[in-house]
Formats: C-alpha cells, sequence, structure tokens
C-alpha cells in the first residue's frame, strides 16, 4: 500500500499552491467616480480609509487642543504687560510666516515622491509575458516538458520572493527566514542548499533567475523543446526584463531620496503650524473693525490642507509599507504563482476551434461581409448595416475579387524568361 502511494505521488508535479488573498493594493474608488454626478464628491469625501481625515486626525486634534491651551494662557493667566508682548510676537510672526515657502517645497517634494511611487509600482513584476512566452515557445505535453515550464515560472516568482523579503514588512513576515520559502513551496531542499553552497557575501536575488536561464538553455540544446534560437532569446529577454523589474526595485530600496530633503520638508510644515499657534491667535487689542474669531477656521482648512499633502508624501515615500495606499505584495506572489503555472500548465497548447459565423439574415453577421460557401461574396443584408456601423468596411471589403477585369495590379516581379 505504501509502495502505491509512493509511486502516485512521484508522477504528480510538487508545486507550491498558494492560499487566495484578498487584494488590499491601495483604496479603489473606480466605482465611485464611474459616472459623474452632485453626489460625486459627497462619495469621495466619505471614504475613510485611506483618507485625508484619517490622515490628519490625530495631528488635528492635538493641534487644536494645543490651541486652546495657548488661548487660555494668554487671556486668563497673563499680566497686561505679558499680553501686550504676546500681540506683538503675534503680530511679527504672522507677517514673517509668508518667508516660508511651504507651498512650493510640498509641491516639489511630492512630484518627487509620486514619480517614485510610479516606478515602483511598473517595476513590480508581473508575471504574464514571461509566462506566456514560455506556455507558447517550450514545447512539449509529456510529464518532463511540463515540470520544465512550471519549474522555469517558480524560479521567477522566487527571485521576485527574494526581493521582496528584503523590502516589504508584509512579505519579511510571511518569509521570516529561507526554511519557510521551503515550508511555502517555493523552494525545495536541495535547491536551497545549493544556495547556501553559492559562497558570496551579497545578495543573491539572481540565482533563481539563473536557474531558470540554464533550464531554458538546456531546452533548447538537449531536450529539444525550444525549436530554435529565435524562440530561446525570445523567452530569455522576457526573463532578462522581468528581473530588471526587480532590480529597479532594489535600486530604489538601496538609495532612497536624499535624507536632508523629507527632514526639511517635515520639519518646515510642522514648524510652520507651531508658529500659528501664536500667531493666528484672536488678540484682545485687536481693533472692533477687524474680524476675528476664537476660533480659527481658515488655520483649521490650512492645516487640513498642508498636513494632508504632507501625509501623501509620507505614505508615499515607502509603496511597499504597510499603509492603506501601499502595495499588497504578499497578493502580488500569490497571484504570479498561480497566474503563470495556469498559463504554462493548464492553458499549454490549448486553444479554441477555428469558427466561421454563417450569415444570417435575420441577426446580421459579426463581420460586415462574408464569403459565402461557394467563394463568392455575400452582400451585407439591411440588418447588419444598420447593426455593424464598422469604421473599418473598406478594409473589411477588401476581398479577392473574382472577375479579370477589376483585379487589382500585381505588384509582382516577374523574371523575364530567358
Amino acid at each position: 500500500m505504501t509502495s502505491e502511494k509512493k509511486s502516485s505521488t512521484t508522477t504528480t508535479i510538487p508545486m507550491p499552491n498558494p492560499k487566495p488573498r484578498l487584494s488590499a493594493m491601495t483604496v479603489n474608488y473606480n466605482q465611485e467616480v464611474s459616472s459623474v454626478n452632485s453626489f460625486t464628491f459627497v462619495k469621495l469625501l466619505m471614504t475613510w480609509r485611506g483618507s485625508i481625515w484619517k490622515s490628519v486626525r490625530w495631528e488635528l486634534t492635538m493641534w487644536i487642543l494645543a490651541f486652546a491651551v495657548v488661548q487660555c494662557f494668554y487671556r486668563y493667566l497673563m499680566t497686561e504687560n505679558q499680553q501686550r508682548f504676546f500681540e506683538y510676537a503675534a503680530i511679527h510672526l504672522n507677517v514673517r510666516l509668508v518667508h516660508i515657502p511651504l507651498t512650493f517645497m510640498l509641491g516639489f517634494f511630492v512630484t518627487i515622491v509620486v514619480d517614485r511611487w510610479r516606478s515602483v509600482f511598473t517595476n513590480i513584476g508581473f508575471i504574464e509575458n514571461v509566462a506566456l512566452s514560455v506556455g507558447t515557445l517550450v514545447a512539449g505535453t509529456d510529464h518532463a516538458a511540463k515540470v520544465l515550464r512550471r519549474t522555469i515560472i517558480r524560479y521567477l516568482v522566487l527571485s521576485q520572493v527574494l526581493v521582496l523579503r528584503d523590502i516589504s514588512m508584509r512579505v519579511r513576515r510571511r518569509f521570516p527566514s529561507m526554511e519557510s520559502l521551503v515550508t511555502e513551496g517555493f523552494l525545495y531542499r536541495d535547491e536551497l542548499e545549493k544556495m547556501y553552497k553559492c559562497e558570496t557575501m551579497y545578495n543573491k536575488y539572481w540565482l533563481p533567475t539563473h536557474w531558470a536561464n540554464q533550464l531554458v538553455h538546456k531546452a533548447m540544446f538537449e531536450t529539444k523543446n525550444v525549436d530554435s534560437v529565435q524562440s530561446m532569446n525570445s523567452v530569455l529577454m522576457n526573463i532578462k526584463d522581468f528581473r530588471q523589474s526587480m532590480e529597479m526595485l532594489t535600486k530604489y530600496d538601496w538609495v532612497p531620496i536624499p535624507i536632508a530633503y523629507p527632514q526639511v520638508v517635515f520639519l518646515a510644515v510642522r514648524v510652520y503650524f507651531i508658529i500659528c499657534l501664536i500667531s493666528r491667535q484672536y488678540l484682545l487689542s485687536a481693533p472692533p473693525t477687524e474680524a476675528q474669531s476664537i476660533v480659527p477656521i481658515m488655520t483649521i482648512l490650512q492645516f487640513v490642507f498642508f498636513v494632508g499633502w504632507m501625509k501623501v508624501a509620507e505614505a508615499l515615500l515607502n509603496p511597499l509599507g504597510e499603509d492603506d495606499d501601499d502595495f499588497e505584495c504578499n497578493w502580488l506572489i500569490d497571484r504570479n504563482m498561480s497566474t503563470g503555472i495556469e498559463i504554462v500548465d493548464t492553458c499549454h497548447d490549448s486553444c479554441p476551434p477555428l469558427k466561421l459565423e454563417e450569415p444570417d439574415d435575420e441577426k446580421g453577421t459579426m463581420y460586415w461581409c462574408h464569403p459565402t460557401k461557394n467563394g463568392s461574396q455575400a452582400p451585407p443584408t439591411a440588418v447588419a448595416i444598420s447593426q455593424h456601423k464598422n469604421p473599418f468596411a473598406k478594409v473589411l471589403n477588401m476581398v479577392h475579387p473574382t472577375t479579370p477585369e477589376s483585379s487589382p495590379p500585381s505588384y509582382r516581379l516577374d523574371v523575364p524568361k530567358q
């Protein structure tokens, strides 16, 4: 009984079977803005996850409380001379606040951060291009060919896991050690030992990609699963593009924005609103014609806008973190593994049969015109004309005429007879 079980397990293809994970990749509000109406703005404002209200709620609460404390201290605990000095300082600071170029500093900084965020997302690595080339150009329906294609995909996803576990805390918690990769099925014990034998003091992100390239080379010159050098080069170029995407992620993690720049911006925003605790106070000696309020409404709005703007930059500095708008890398790893295996295994050499729709006078035709069974062109019906106003009708109507009078000129070079 045990021997039968062992023999049955050897015929299967052992591969990791990732559990489906819920996608938490940024806050999706596309459905709310699919149609613009009077309440679209309200729907966006009522969103809590990843919103500006969630970002600034604690800072705004602390600032309002601090503003109230300074106001009570100024109005009830200071002497007249102290109040006069406080008013002089408040007027002086309020006039000099324009010397802090807050809008320029934040705008330029957010532009740089968003560009890096867009580049990280572009190079985060999707497996479809590699899987489609492997599934199409690496032929074979036997067991060895299936293992070959699946192993190439697994090695590429493994290289992605090795990169992401060093730059994403979520992936690091899922794979805290190399042994966890063996447990999850992304790496086998003999492959782990081979990685340990590779003596280098630097990272080994390149090693699974090297294994994948070696498998493609063997498929070309040994097992003959790849029929031409052009096909091999096409697969290798797709693997190279995937590896370059992982390399870009490591570069962005290796060299971030110089620390002095975010320090200056974040310090400037906070110092600006600390000064506002004094400069935006309601002054007792203010002329009665000057409209002032105990509650600084405009300063609160300014705080929400500027601090919310700063919080966006803070969240986008590391899009592979754990904020609401950060990328869910664990979901991406499972998706790449599942999609890649589906392409190179289940969908390999699978294509629906070609069909030609027969003309139907009642429903019309799929295209503008169809050739009939005897080869002549069937004229479009009235229903087809009314239902299919195709702007490319002239292109679709280009058929070879049967009469020699209307035949187009030939552009073939006729070799003169000797």
